[in-house]
């Protein structure tokens, strides 16, 4: 198989594996044996001319899916992307957006379901609009099970032995499918939240199956055709979590009660640290485990357990069970496995230990280190999802707001199946990372150095940003402070030396995230290629702030740069001095998005958008500019009439949210065609769009309707090649997006439906050192880099 980058190979050793199960019948009398082997798809693969670039993990991960019939596995992130392995989560593929997605709503999120018939697959993004696949996953089609509108799935159960019976338990109780999926029926013995179901497998062709809700475990003898209460707890609790396992040794059920008073006691020791809202809330998500027979007979262990409870279905001794991603002090990422049964229990992994000090990681002997857990730490307080393969207890896997880790050897080592360590040496900060595929942060735009085409720094959320020497096919992580690294600027002549804007809050301009920001950052420089930073704005009131962009006037030295409400800073000695020029910039909050510097003659453009969530600035939006080279201190706004189009009702106004703009500067243009893109952002329906100016913005008419663009991109050596990326809200909602191009100066456009990303594209860079390739940038999923479009 190719690796990401395109440029070698690497070598996978592919394994399949059989189970052998032994069922015994219902009476615990009569035993079957059979054998299921684990289908490959590794000539199967989905193909892509684009592929992922990156360093792997670094956000948030749900939906872990493991296939107990085949090579598959399935993880989602929460900027909304599925992704696909068909060789057990040794490599990744993003499955193509117009097929289905993962949605961000991870509290809803739900792994994909397993059929055991291993072409047949099921998914439901955020828990509803379920999709069906009878090709592995490649492709997926809408489906009906006949969800009430504020229902949601929780998990899929498919029958080891029956490849045409699915269960779909839901939070208003269970619905079964007898025909691989195609027609649902809802059971109606219960009508609340399933909190487990497990298929007994016995001799006879009617499975017994138990489900659990809050009140009890239900019981079918009929393969779900009917219930009965098998198990009611004691003492008034309730069920939280709930699994089984079987094998010849008997039938184990376990689940999680709701007594966290008792079985997180603990808490309270730390209330004074933590506060009483967050011991709350760990006391919520906890209590102890249980475990019980055929018989009904359960009894009470000293076990806690938090989010999750796992066991394989045809082993009755092994039980996995997590902590809470509610619980204080990361406690949350414990592991912990029982061989007995339950008899006792041993602690398999701890992501981050804040009972000693200094705080200490899971010994690396024991862990995979990755790139986000050496250079950001182990910020992560839980699993978001946690799963079995439930046909081999030895491998189990847990993601959460910032990893994914898998074991395949019961829960001895914890391997990171997001990344791959390119260096050489011992693994510590600084050193180079390449994908596998799996890429899960925002990177807001790609810059290549103007010395060196082949240094490349990416601007990033939560791990701060990366750069490359080589291309794109190798990264490290290089963060200058704060959370995001939002934009650079360079000087053409020393490639050492990058400015870069930083800021506490990621996600910029998505929702909320679009205000008025006054949180912590700065303008940064590095003279070593970003291996270091030093802060070169004050530490003060007036310039400690998160900026979203910069600019070099590479002739005068000067820096400009545009925070996240307060308009433009100015530096007229490459970062000695600093002082804020906003004369002729709207009163108020001002919120810069991007600034341009003109190569040829140091004029400034800064474009202003709206006072999110007043908006009472819309008139005085737009792009502004400051006539350096006739001595103007005053910026001056380039609106002049912005034409309705006529498909636009006139209720709606326009420009509320402009986010991006790109001027012709390429060599003998006269500065007068501009293009600007504003962001539907404040109930302007299908009003929002790429606009073009080619009088220098004395009139403004729309291109073309795009509801959520993020960056406006000319090929500095094409003025008519202009790249257009963001939101695209493909399936239930509205407008236009993706990753759009014209190659005729906008009288016609193309998308790009080669890139499996469509829905979160945010940027585009050209390759310096290649004319013919390109890389994108998306909300949540890294790079991708491939063909130019034609």
């Amino acid at each position: 198989m190719k690796s990401l980058n395109g440029l070698f190979f690497i070598s996978i050793l592919i394994f399949t594996f059989s189970c052998k199960v032994e069922v015994p019948s219902e009476d615990e009398g009569e035993f079957r044996s059979d054998d299921i082997e684990s289908k490959s798809y590794l000539d199967d693969r989905q193909s892509s001319e684009y592929k992922i670039l990156g360093i792997g993990g670094g956000g948030a991960m749900s939906g872990i899916s493991i296939s107990p019939y085949s090579s598959l596995w399935f993880v989602g992130t929460d900027m909304g992307t599925l992704f696909r392995s068909v060789d057990f989560g040794k490599t990744w593929d993003a499955v193509y957006h117009l097929e289905t997605v993962f949605s961000p709503d991870i509290d809803h999120a739900v792994s994909v379901g397993f059929s055991s018939n291993p072409d047949v697959l099921f998914h439901a993004p955020g828990g509803q609009f379920p999709v069906r696949s009878v090709d592995g996953g490649k492709s997926w089609d809408r489906i009906n099970i006949g969800l009430d509108d504020d229902e949601y799935i929780r998990y899929w159960r498919g029958d080891s032995y029956n490849e045409n019976l699915m269960i779909s338990g839901t939070t208003k109780g269970m619905i079964i499918s007898r025909d691989q999926g195609q027609n649902w029926t809802r059971i109606s013995d219960f009508y609340t939240d399933s909190l487990g179901t497990y298929i007994d497998y016995t001799t006879k062709s009617d499975h017994v199956i138990y489900h659990a809700v809050a009140d009890g475990i239900y019981k079918s003898i009929d393969s779900g055709e009917s219930f009965s209460k098998f198990y009611t707890p004691t003492n008034g609790l309730s069920i939280r979590k709930f699994t089984a396992g079987r094998d010849s040794s008997g039938l184990t059920l376990s689940f999680i009660d709701d007594n966290g008073i008792d079985a997180c006691s603990w808490a309270f020791d730390f209330e004074s640290e933590e506060g009483a809202d967050r011991v709350e809330e760990t006391i919520k998500h906890c209590g102890f485990l249980w475990v019980g027979n055929y018989d009904g007979t359960f009894s009470q262990t000293n076990q806690v357990g938090g989010d999750h409870i796992k066991m394989a279905e045809n082993d009755s001794k092994t039980i996995f069970t997590t902590g809470s991603r509610y619980w204080i002090r990361q406690y949350g990422t414990k592991v912990w496995k029982s061989v007995n049964r339950g008899s006792n229990f041993d602690l398999k992994l701890h992501q981050y230990n804040w009972d000693v000090t200094p705080y200490a990681a899971w010994p690396e002997e024991k862990i995979e280190y990755s790139a986000p857990a050496i250079e950001q730490g182990w910020w992560d307080d839980g699993y978001e999802s946690f799963e079995i393969n439930l046909r081999n207890s030895s491998t189990v896997a847990g993601s959460g707001q910032f990893f994914l880790h898998v074991s395949r050897d019961g829960g001895d080592y914890w391997s990171a199946p997001f990344t791959e360590y390119a260096d050489v040496g011992e693994k510590v900060k600084g050193k180079k990372w390449k994908s596998i595929g799996l890429e899960v942060t925002t990177v807001y735009n790609f810059s290549f150095h103007p010395a060196n085409p082949k240094l490349g720094y990416a601007a990033m959320a939560d791990i701060g940003g990366m750069v490359t020497e080589d291309g794109g096919k190798t990264f490290r992580i290089s963060q200058a402070l704060y959370n995001s690294n939002y934009d650079y600027a360079f000087p053409a002549n020393d490639e050492n030396i990058a400015f870069a804007v930083s800021g506490s809050s990621h996600d910029y301009p998505e929702g909320w995230h679009s205000w008025p920001h006054k949180g912590s950052g700065g303008v940064f420089k590095t003279e070593d290629k970003g291996h270091s930073w030093i802060r070169v704005t004050p530490l003060d009131d007036d310039f400690n702030r998160q900026f979203l962009t910069i600019a070099y006037d590479q002739n005068e030295d000067r820096i400009y740069a545009g925070s996240h409400g307060d308009g433009v800073i100015y530096s007229p000695d490459a970062g000695k001095t600093w002082s804020y020029i906003n004369s002729g910039l709207p009163s108020g909050v001002k919120v810069i998005p991007q600034i341009e510097v003109d190569p040829e003659n140091g004029n400034v453009y800064a474009l202003v958008t709206g006072d999110a969530p007043e908006f009472s600035n819309r008139e005085e939006t737009g792009l502004y500019i400051l006539e350096v080279d006739s001595g103007s201190t005053s910026w001056r706004l380039l609106r002049g009439v912005v034409h309705h189009p006529q498909e636009v009702e006139e209720q709606y106004k326009l420009w509320y949210y402009p986010t991006a703009f790109a001027v012709d500067f390429s060599e003998g243009s006269d500065r007068q065609t501009i293009w600007l893109g504003d962001y539907e952002n404040n109930k302007n329906w299908l009003a929002t769009g790429i606009w073009k100016t080619e009088d220098g913005g004395e009139n403004w008419y729309r291109h073309i309707q795009y509801t959520h663009p993020t960056s406006i991109v000319m090929d500095p050596n094409d003025s008519n090649s202009i790249y257009l990326n963001g939101r695209w809200q493909i399936e239930g909602t509205w407008g236009d997006g993706g990753l759009i191009y014209t190659r005729d100066g906008g009288e016609t456009w193309k998308k790009n439906l080669s890139v499996p990303l469509q829905h979160n594209g945010y940027h585009t860079t050209l390759d310096p050192s290649d004319p013919s390739k390109i890389f994108y940038t998306f909300f949540g999923n890294g790079l991708m880099y491939g063909p130019k479009p034609e």
